[in-house]
């Protein structure tokens, strides 16, 4: 493996705000309404799924904390997999997030900012007045070409401006969920419980959404090669960052639930628009999403920061074809430029499958895309990786070298249910088999391409 020659550039905060950043984007916003739909209006069912999830990454950062506080080594979660279960593990793990999971969730949320900022001018989006507008894929796909070449070429401005959308959609949602308690009805939240029951298999749909909402956290590692002092500052913000992201994300979604009403919102109300109209009027709405469009390119722009490094991790350990251009780092710009290219050209598949799902089947009736979610795609295969990280800290104690009980055993095994959970309830999913059938596909490829030599 060659050494990293990339410089520290990223500091705590940097690194914090690169977590909360992409964690808190457009799954929040969008996703807090199909949480209360799938919970049929039950406030205190869909809370129970929010801390579900926050458990899940609150413990999971603990417990990846334990690789990030003594192995800084280019690939972040494919160094951690290998250090606990070798080699082929963290190839495995590093090509599905290559190839299915970073560009399946760029492909979605660079059409949220574009639907939002279309919103934002006052024109249509599917997401923000139920109409479809062809120029919100174009918009997509320049959001895409913007961030990318962003990250590339500006890569220290690329993690300020990741530090500035992090406070800003701080920010508003605390500004939005005090507000929503403050002029709401926080009552409705404890009676919804019995006005509206829940079945069990609409709380594990609403654990997939919550779950989308939380993903991401674990991009963080793949730049520990270039945080400063990582042992220490990746370790603390694999820690600060999820329990502020659950925090803010309970107080966002009690907010809007007391403002608006379960009934409101189970009948296909926007919630974010009715608070904001309410409380801002015209003019508020505006800046409100302003907010939210800053809060989802800031999500595009962390996910495209930690996403270039993948294929150059793997490259840099010879595991892909073409790994000797996949290797190379641009010493002007300081980044690995053939692997930025390459993320590009994946990001705009997903973009383009999306667009097959949503448009192609509305005006183009190409049936075969029916159902097609490309954001749930990856979610149940990644919580498996994570899941077998987690078990490398109880079992792989030699190579880990964790440091008390509570470490070794409670933080993992909480880590455990957290995400067995998410995958159960991704597994009762009607499209589970085909997307299990995809992600498995995806492996096998890669181990068929893989070189028999790597580093």
């Amino acid at each position: 493996m060659e050494d990293n020659n990339q410089k520290r550039k990223f500091g705590l905060i940097p690194t914090v705000a690169m977590i909360v950043g992409i964690v808190i984007g457009s799954g929040i916003f969008f996703k807090t309404p199909e949480v209360l739909m799938a919970t049929d209006g039950n406030i205190v069912m869909g809370a129970f799924a929010f801390i579900i999830a926050a458990i899940s990454i609150i413990f999971g950062g603990l417990t990846i904390a334990q690789y990030s506080a003594q192995d800084d080594k280019i690939g972040g979660i494919i160094t951690y997999c290998e250090v606990s279960w070798g080699k082929n593990i963290g190839f495995l793990a590093g090509w599905f997030q290559t190839i299915l999971y970073y560009p399946a969730l760029l492909g979605v949320i660079s059409w949220v900012g574009a639907s939002y900022t279309m919103g934002l001018f006052g024109a249509d989006s599917l997401l923000t007045s139920g109409n479809l507008n062809p120029n919100v894929w174009l918009l997509a796909f320049a959001y895409l070409v913007f961030f990318f070449v962003f990250n590339t070429f500006q890569t220290i401005s690329a993690g300020k401006f990741q530090s500035f959308s992090m406070f800003a959609k701080l920010f508003a949602l605390v500004v939005l969920g005090v507000a929503g308690l403050m002029f709401g009805n926080p009552s409705s939240i404890t009676s919804s419980y019995n006005a509206y029951p829940t079945t069990i298999a609409g709380f594990q749909t609403a654990l997939i959404a919550v779950a989308f909402a939380f993903d991401g956290w674990m991009i963080a590692p793949s730049i520990a090669h270039e945080i400063k002092n990582p042992k220490k500052n990746l370790t603390k913000a694999l820690i600060i960052a999820p329990i502020c992201i659950a925090i803010i994300y309970l107080l966002y979604y009690f907010g809007i639930s007391a403002f608006v009403g379960s009934e409101a919102i189970i009948n296909g109300a926007d919630p974010l628009a009715i608070l904001a109209n309410s409380l801002f009027g015209d003019i508020g709405m505006r800046i409100v999403y302003l907010f939210v469009v800053i809060s989802v390119l800031g999500t595009l722009n962390g996910i495209i920061l930690g996403y270039i490094r993948l294929p150059y991790a793997l490259a840099i350990r010879n595991q892909l074809p073409f790994s000797n251009q996949l290797s190379k780092i641009n010493k002007k710009y300081d980044i690995p430029v053939n692997s930025s290219i390459f993320t590009f050209i994946l990001s705009i598949i997903y973009l383009i499958l999306h667009w097959c799902s949503l448009e192609g089947v509305m005006l183009y009736n190409l049936t075969i895309f029916t159902g097609l979610e490309v954001d749930s795609l990856p979610i149940v295969t990644n919580y498996l990786f994570l899941t077998i990280m987690y078990f490398g800290v109880i079992f792989k104690p030699s190579k880990v070298k964790t440091t008390s009980f509570v470490t070794r055993y409670v933080y993992p095994t909480l880590a455990i249910i957290g995400a067995f959970i998410i995958m159960y309830a991704g597994a009762s999913k009607p499209q589970f088999n085909i997307y299990l059938l995809i992600s498995i596909g995806v492996i096998l490829i890669g181990v068929l391409i893989k070189p028999k030599k790597s580093v």
